[in-house]
């Protein structure tokens, strides 16, 4: 059986450094520290060594997750280290150890049977502001609370302070993804975006874009053949996980593969989890190149074989964006880049995989003068280009100047101009009505008043309509 020492001596500096600083916000007095960390960096093993901590002094802790492919992941790195564990659930022997992992659903069931926990690791911690998880958190008063995730902020991209209706009350900000692809933990990557998707007319539900829209938007059949072509282009035979808006939508990417000449299977949802565990195998073995998938394999599944990630479901969600381009970050031995291939146009909301999101727990990170200057610049020969970048790697033309510029930080990334005009096109064509509906932010407000020519003080009689 391993030991905190053992476990300790094999984490990585920055491991290290998170975990120490972890123990230093508990000892200041907070009950709740949210620890941000990119795919890569190991979170699973910096939370095992704080669990082996407090079982080496007798306390209890409960990791919880809300998938069972990710409970089954923390297992085997505890497994790995040596940490002997329960797991809660209907499909586990249940087994006294101080160390439990269990799922969120089952955990709700048996909120009054459970033991009092000293330490609650959560997982994936962007999830933990559902209902499921506060109740759990609330029946156990006297624990304390360490978060950890990839992207410290809601799918509808509110923040995860207690200001902001979550629960935690301070940040241990791991290192950022260049920093690990500088160290090699991670791979560099190359986006594409052959195309941008006309949004006009794509309302806004729950925060992000109507699934139901998307799914016809992305189902044509010009689109289909778009992507597959640049596969064939850009990553022909490579392991690749292409994310899409619907079921329906991924069968018929898989299929349009298929008759391609790819080995192509769709993954969601709906399937038994073996039917979905071995499509993600197959990817591994060869008997796989290409995975559709629809709301799946996002975040907390390690597949380093994954050389290629293309995008087909746009997204407002900021965390949702880099759950999907993590999937295929991870090193592996002949690898040496990921391809992107972006046909929704997340990249040139959000940036490349390497930029630095400046999150917050007090307010949704990336504000609109940070997504203006690290959006970055889109080539004529349609390869991504960071916003510092003066000409393009793959082509070799010089990065267009703009025109009209006041501000250094309102400069509208080169690039997006097609982006930016369709939506503009959208405030002007629609309804009055539909525009109270459809904006969400103050922003949106002002992006209409400009686009329509309204006067100053609209936007906040807006902003009334909207709170009434």
């Amino acid at each position: 059986m391993g030991s905190g020492g053992d476990i300790v001596n094999a984490l990585r500096s920055y491991q290290k450094k998170c975990v120490t600083e972890v123990g230093q916000q508990f000892r200041l007095g907070h009950r709740a520290v949210l620890m941000v960390a990119p795919t890569g960096a190991g979170k699973t093993v910096m939370f095992s060594h704080m669990a082996d901590t407090f079982r080496s002094r007798g306390k209890r802790v409960l990791i919880v997750a809300h998938r069972k492919e990710l409970i089954k992941q923390a297992s085997s790195k505890l497994r790995a280290a040596g940490i002997q564990h329960g797991i809660i659930a209907p499909w586990a022997e249940q087994v006294p150890e101080l160390v439990q992992v269990g799922s969120v659903q089952t955990l709700r069931g048996r909120l009054g049977r459970l033991p009092r926990f000293d330490l609650i690791v959560i997982d994936e911690a962007h999830h933990s502001v559902a209902g499921d998880w506060a109740r759990l958190i609330a029946s156990q008063p006297q624990s304390l609370i360490c978060g950890v995730t990839a992207s410290p902020q809601r799918m509808d991209g509110k923040a995860l302070g207690v200001s902001e209706g979550g629960v935690f009350e301070t940040m241990v900000l791991g290192p950022t993804i260049a920093e690990l692809i500088d160290l090699g933990f991670l791979t560099p990557s190359k986006v594409f975006a052959p195309s941008i998707p006309d949004m006009i007319g794509i309302r806004t539900r729950k925060g992000d874009f109507d699934t139901t829209q998307l799914a016809k938007l992305m189902a044509k059949p010009e689109c289909i053949g778009n992507v597959v072509e640049h596969y064939q282009r850009h990553a022909s035979g490579l392991p690749t996980i292409c994310f899409c808006p619907s079921v329906e939508v991924a069968e018929g990417y898989a299929a349009a593969f298929r008759a391609a000449g790819y080995r192509s299977v769709a993954a969601h949802g709906e399937m038994e989890a073996d039917d979905r565990s071995e499509a993600l195998s197959g990817l591994e073995t060869g008997a796989v190149q290409i995975v559709t998938a629809c709301d799946l394999i996002s975040e907390g599944v390690d597949v380093p074989c994954v050389a290629c990630v293309i995008l087909c479901r746009p997204t407002k969600s900021l965390g949702l964006h880099i759950q999907q381009v993590g999937r295929g970050l991870r090193p592996m031995e002949g690898k040496t880049c990921l391809i992107i291939l972006d046909f929704s146009g997340n990249t040139l909301r959000f940036g490349l995989p390497d930029t630095d999101h400046g999150w917050s727990l007090d307010a949704p990170a990336n504000d609109t003068k940070r997504r203006a200057s690290s959006r970055g610049w889109l080539c004529e020969c349609g390869v991504v280009h960071a916003a510092r970048a003066g000409s393009c790697a793959e082509c070799g033309r010089e990065r267009p100047a703009v025109s009209g510029r006041k501000e250094k930080d309102e400069l509208q990334p080169v690039g997006l101009e097609e982006f930016d005009k369709t939506k503009e096109r959208a405030w002007r064509e629609m309804a009055y009505g539909d525009l109270i509906k459809v904006a969400k932010t103050e922003e949106d407000l002002r992006d209409i008043a400009k686009a329509r020519g309204y006067k100053t003080g609209w936007v906040s009689k807006a902003m009334k309509e909207i709170a009434a």
